[in-house]
């Protein structure tokens, strides 16, 4: 494993760092942050989140601090801010990698690192959800504490839980009670499944709460103060706290869903991983047919041994994957990033399997040979998803049809070299649909189809037409991209009618900007047909004479 460093750095300069700079601000979730944490800036606000002058209470203050530093350092640069997000991307490899090297072995860890950062979630939630990347940071520094403190070495376990509470502390005052408090329910099925209840004793959970109050109290107890109800009943659904709420039967479906999308290419290894890490638990039950599973030493299995270690840890993480999916039901409407604290237990339970691959190729044979199936299936159909809509998107329509060709080879690659009899090659080849992707996805389908993604060329054709000081008349709520990039004073219509006269720019025209869906409702709302200035798939500007 002496090349694995050099493996990850490239594997996250594809994934994490190519394209920063070549498109501007996303909407609506890296947009959003990047305007708060402006206004943040500027207004010198320090406990309060605001849009528009007005208290935003989506997430924790200090889960706006990557943009506020970005912001800080480089003003109105996506750049600085992504670059930032990369980079709590990387730590939160390097500490799944530390994990499955403490529990699994150090080839082990390496692989649970590939594995994760060749994962859809992760690119997506570094360029669009710094929070998100925080709070599983945070929350898998917990998790690590009580492994180690079940799993490892008793001496020094009171450090390993001060920094495992610390983690979850900072969890619950970046992110919020749910990135904070899904560990403990990890730790609560692990009990009840292994009948550890006895064991946990060890992990002093009731100060360790304490302390996670404590940490937290300051900022929830102002806010709380200073906004009352209504922050009480957001807090609880932080970092996602303003979303629409989903309807309640897909809300059931999401988990599942979004951990096949976010976990992809590696989603197909996942059902073989978890059967895998179920082997001694089975084994275990089936000695006592009929009866609870006993403990190892009933069963006569050596209680000290390494596989049943890295058995009980399996079991462990394969908890933690049910418990971080557990926040996704109770979110109004999250986005797929939200899965991403599901992943790191997910990259592991793939490690153990994959570095089983690597010491006896044959073991595994058969799940692999299913797993990679599985891919290139899954691979044809997204492919074959990705070339539709290309025939429908005109400005992106080049760079969808190289995403779907990369999608549909490097989805069957793994196949070809698993029915060679390459099986270990097939395993390294099934990084390849997110390594090769992501390059392609940031470097020509983003600036193909940036007009879809935000409103920079509407903001600044309205700096270019408008005159000086005209105002910019909006019929819904502005995007975030307009807010950043436009210099106008926007004002939101509550009446179109009255706004078209109020509003008029000192050469007669009022002018307007609405989502192309609104254009019906703004032509019959007018005394005259509206001209229009710039239409694009987003937003369109246009003006009225009065």
């Amino acid at each position: 494993m002496r090349f694995a460093p050099i493996l990850l750095a490239a594997l996250c300069a594809l994934v994490l760092f190519s394209g920063l700079g070549r498109v501007g601000f996303v909407d609506w979730r890296e947009a959003r942050g990047a305007a708060v944490a402006r206004e943040l800036v500027t207004r010198r606000e320090v406990l309060t989140p605001l849009l528009g002058g007005q208290a935003l209470l989506e997430k924790p203050m200090v889960g706006y601090s990557l943009d506020a530093l970005a912001q800080w350092l480089r003003p109105g640069s996506p750049r600085h801010s992504r670059i930032l997000r990369a980079i709590a991307a990387i730590a939160l490899l390097l500490l799944t990698a530390s994990i499955g090297a403490q529990h699994f072995g150090a080839r082990a860890g390496w692989i649970a690192a590939g594995v994760l950062g060749s994962s859809v979630a992760l690119p997506l939630a570094a360029r669009t959800d710094g929070t998100q990347i925080l709070a599983t940071l945070f929350g898998w520094a917990g998790c690590a504490g009580f492994a180690d403190a079940l799993f490892g070495r008793r001496g020094g376990r009171d450090a390993r839980l001060l920094v495992a509470y610390g983690g979850l502390a900072a969890a619950l005052v970046c992110a919020g009670p749910l990135p904070a408090l899904w560990p403990f329910a990890g730790v609560a099925l692990y009990a009840r499944l292994a009948r550890r209840d006895g064991g946990l004793r060890g992990l002093r959970i009731g100060p360790g709460l304490a302390l996670m109050a404590g940490v937290a109290l300051p900022w929830y107890g102002a806010m709380v103060n200073r906004h009352g109800a209504e922050f009480v009943t957001r807090a609880f659904f932080f970092p996602y706290a303003i979303e629409p709420r989903a309807p309640w039967l897909a809300a059931l479906a999401l988990p599942l869903s979004f951990l096949v999308v976010g976990f992809f290419p590696w989603s197909a290894a996942l059902p073989g991983a978890m059967a895998h890490a179920a082997i001694w638990w089975r084994r275990l039950r089936q000695a006592l047919p009929g009866a609870p599973a006993p403990r190892p030493s009933e069963a006569g299995l050596d209680p000290s041994s390494r596989e049943l270690r890295e058995e009980s840890a399996a079991h462990f993480f394969l908890a933690c994957l049910v418990a971080a999916l557990i926040p996704i039901v109770l979110y109004p409407g999250p986005p797929l990033p939200a899965v991403l604290p599901a992943l790191p237990a997910a990259a592991l339970l793939c490690a153990r399997f994959l570095d089983h691959l690597f010491e006896d190729a044959e073991r595994v044979a058969a799940a692999l040979t299913r797993v990679v199936l599985l891919l290139a299936l899954t691979g044809t159909a997204g492919a074959v998803l990705v070339a539709l809509a290309a025939q429908r998107l005109h400005e992106g329509a080049a760079a969808l049809n190289l995403l779907a060709a990369l999608v549909l080879v490097t989805s069957w690659a793994p196949f070809l070299a698993s029915f060679v009899g390459r099986r270990r090659l097939a395993a390294a080849l099934m990084t390849l649909p997110v390594a090769l992707g992501t390059p392609a996805v940031t470097l020509r389908l983003m600036p193909a189809m940036e007009s879809y993604l935000g409103t920079r060329g509407v903001a600044e054709a309205t700096d270019s037409i408008l005159p000086p000081l005209a105002t910019l008349v909006l019929i819904d709520p502005p995007p975030p991209t307009l807010r950043l990039y436009t210099q106008r004073n926007l004002v939101v219509a509550d009446s179109l009618a009255t706004a078209l006269g109020d509003w008029r720019a000192e050469n007669g025209f009022t002018y307007l900007a609405f989502r192309p869906a609104r254009e019906r409702d703004v032509t019959r709302a007018s005394p005259a047909p509206p001209e229009i200035l710039l239409r694009t798939p987003t937003l369109v500007l246009a003006r009225v004479r009065e």
